[in-house]
């Protein structure tokens, strides 16, 4: 769950952007992640001795250079927040410079796990040692059960480390994700063994952790798990797989796109009309529509060799998560 922080501004374009926050979450959009950036620009203005009170193209250019320490995605990210702002601004009647986009680099052709594969990183995930004794054991059965919802779900990297039990219903076997990418919920309805995991995991790790309503409680009070954490066990469970020199290495994101090859390459299998599959494919994703999902399914397309190589395994097969680990392993 993203938390609005109600960030009190103090640049000359503080008045605008308290009124694109009120009226997008008017709107019903909780904009957590995009007040973030606004409080970002608004200390850049102070720090710039910035006073004008609309965007202007000398602003536009300082915001839109891109940092040493960000990728060309992320330069982008913050330059959409910036032309939001200046299409409010002329919406109210203002004149204002819409910055423009960079370019994105090449997407990189996805990496989709085989089954041995997946195999080979679930074995070793279940075996790693803690990292610190006082806590990793706790941590380490988190990302066991958060990998296979990764992969068994789809899930985006931070939508299962947001989660909080309120979210969860596994007797009627849903699971609701709350203003994940462009602040929209959605549910998603679990298979069997994915409620049964979950439901050995929640009397472990109420036990563990009576104190949190995190699903994935992280290891200072009140924060979940963290994205370092998660991506730290990811590559020690990867590097030791016989396949982590792959010249296209996977990244978590790498679950989600497999997550589509394996529901598309079962459809296949069965006989389905993809076609008439992927509306509902899209909505479980959480796609705004189905050109969203056009693009994994043109990744997919481009993989189809891998789909017709991947091999019985490729159904799922890993191992149940082991939660009586004794604290001394």
């Amino acid at each position: 769950m993203k938390i609005q922080r109600n960030y009190d501004f103090y640049s000359t374009l503080a008045p605008v952007i308290k009124g694109l926050i009120d009226e997008k979450r008017a709107c019903g959009y909780s904009y957590a992640s995009t007040e973030n950036v606004l409080k970002e620009l608004d200390n850049f203005c102070l720090k710039h001795d910035f006073t004008s009170s609309t965007v202007t193209k000398k602003l536009a250019d300082a915001w839109s250079m891109q940092r040493s320490t960000e990728g060309l995605n992320a330069r982008n990210i913050r330059v959409s927040v910036l032309r939001q702002l200046s299409k409010y601004l002329i919406s109210l009647g203002t004149d204002a410079y819409i910055p423009k986009l960079f370019q994105s680099k090449e997407i990189s052709e996805a990496h989709v796990f085989t089954g041995d594969e997946l195999l080979a990183f679930f074995e070793n995930l279940d075996n790693l040692e803690p990292v610190r004794q006082s806590y990793g054991v706790r941590l380490l059965n988190e990302c066991k059960v958060l990998f296979r919802l990764y992969y068994c779900c789809g899930m985006r990297l931070n939508e299962p480390l947001q989660l909080i039990w309120e979210c969860l219903d596994l007797e009627a076997g849903t699971l609701r994700i709350l203003q994940s990418k462009g602040d929209k919920d959605r549910i998603l309805w679990l298979t069997d063994d994915i409620i049964d995991m979950l439901k050995k995991y929640r009397a472990y790790i109420q036990n563990e952790r009576p104190d949190t309503n995190w699903v994935f409680p992280g290891t200072k009070e009140d924060n979940h798990l963290s994205d370092v954490s998660v991506r730290d066990y990811f590559l020690r469970a990867w590097t030791d797989t016989p396949y982590s020199r792959n010249s296209n290495p996977p990244t978590i994101k790498s679950f989600r796109h497999t997550f589509v090859v394996d529901r598309l390459n079962s459809w296949m299998e069965d006989g389905e009309n993809i076609e008439t599959k992927l509306p509902y494919l899209s909505k479980f994703l959480g796609h705004a529509n189905i050109q969203e999902s056009l693009y994994y399914y043109h990744q997919v397309a481009e993989s189809f060799k891998i789909i017709h190589a991947k091999d019985k395994t490729s159904g799922l097969v890993i191992p149940e998560v082991n939660f009586n680990e004794k604290k001394d392993n």
